[in-house]
């Protein structure tokens, strides 16, 4: 199963790009947030996660879609607790076009890294290297670009599982 970590004000286009993705490859998906409660989105729309942390099944793969200022949910014991339950059964984790601060906050983010401009700058401060490429995979972590380039790093590793 493909967890989708909607932080608040996440970004609606990632979450959609990785719920169309798991529907074409016949995988299945959910939503999850801290609580059911209605999660806000960038552009405004409201999402009702499927489950919330303490509720949802345990993922497969992990993917966080950008979000407004998500290294401050890696600051909520509640986003630290979930994390730390599933990270070690998790094959991969996806990160949107800013995700990538929320898990060095968390302090998972691998040394090596695609990101998108200021994220890259940001991370390239904090003594992170920049790969160059749409996606990037180092251990079980794809960071992107975001938007399609989530795309193309979910594609990724399900060509990947297929050849095993």
């Amino acid at each position: 199963m493909l967890a989708i970590l909607l932080l608040p004000e996440f970004s609606e286009l990632e979450a959609a790009i990785a719920l169309e993705a798991a529907r074409r490859l016949e995988y299945p998906a959910y939503t999850v947030a801290k609580g059911r409660k209605g999660t806000p989105a960038l552009a405004g729309s409201v999402w009702t996660p499927t489950y919330a942390f303490p509720a949802a099944p345990p993922p497969k793969a992990l993917l966080i879609p950008g979000a407004r200022r998500p290294d401050r949910m890696a600051q909520d014991p509640a986003y630290l607790a979930f994390l730390q339950e599933i990270w070690e059964g998790v094959e991969a984790v996806f990160l949107g076009f800013n995700a990538h601060l929320f898990l060095a906050e968390a302090g998972r983010l691998p040394s090596r890294v695609a990101a998108p401009g200021e994220v890259a700058q940001a991370l390239t401060k904090q003594g992170y290297q920049v790969a160059d490429g749409s996606f990037h995979r180092e251990a079980k972590v794809y960071t992107t670009l975001g938007g399609l380039s989530l795309l193309k790093a979910l594609e990724d590793w399900a060509q990947k599982a297929i050849e095993l």
